[in-house]
């Protein structure tokens, strides 16, 4: 998804560190905030909106920031209100999480894969962008998962059987994302199956090719 074509502000010089460590932290909140229910808890939602607009900000682009922070916001306030168990809050919920995700996702890739992008920074966007994805196949495990009812169990053995709660769609994305894979939580069926192994194409050839573009810039620059 494109962004909005209007912004002039530069990046952050420090901009990829300060992402990633945002990246992180929505990392650590998880089991924080974590209250063991079936959809993931408002506040950690508003909070990753927040990460989502000042991901963009810093960037340089801060109209989509701003469109993303209120449209983000104002569905989760219309969540809060009507209440969010049913279908359609759940999917209009989902939907703008994903509009505001993918959006956020393309740029920080797209800054860590432009040329004339210092190392650092790239290196910084590059591993937030490789957590983002995280977080994205996360939320399409999630669709998946209220889509097909069935498509997601808790190993038996592991804990006692009980449905799936939305941190398992992030702790199976990023064991997914990381071919960890330490089989705890397992998608069944067609559907499930195919997100998860595209998932792991993408944790396998991301930072491959992120490796390949940061040495071909560097060889470039020394036979300038």
């Amino acid at each position: 998804m494109a962004p909005f074509p209007i912004t002039n502000r530069p990046p952050n010089p420090n901009g990829g560190a300060m992402i990633f460590g945002l990246q992180v932290l929505l990392v650590i909140l998880v089991p924080i905030l974590d209250d063991g229910g079936l959809l993931t808890p408002l506040p950690y939602l508003a909070v990753l909106i927040g990460v989502l607009a000042v991901t963009v900000f810093l960037l340089g682009y801060g109209r989509t920031a701003a469109a993303i922070a209120i449209g983000g916001g104002g569905v989760l306030a219309l969540v809060s209100l009507v209440g969010g168990e049913d279908g359609p809050m759940r999917l209009l919920q989902w939907i703008a999480l994903m509009l505001a995700g993918t959006t956020t996702v393309a740029l920080t890739l797209k800054t860590a894969f432009a040329a004339g992008v210092p190392s650092v920074q790239r290196i910084f966007c590059g591993a937030a962008g490789y957590v983002m994805l995280g977080f994205l196949f996360g939320a399409i495990h999630g669709l998946v998962g209220l889509l097909v009812g069935d498509g997601y169990v808790v190993q038996s053995g592991i804990e006692a059987a009980r449905a799936v709660h939305w941190s398992d769609y992030l702790w199976l994305s990023f064991a997914t994302l990381t071919t960890a894979g330490f089989a705890d939580v397992v998608s069944v069926g067609p559907l499930p199956s195919a997100v998860s192994t595209l998932e792991a194409l993408a944790g396998i050839l991301f930072p491959a090719t992120l490796i390949a573009r940061i040495a071909s810039l560097a060889d470039r620059d020394r036979g300038a």
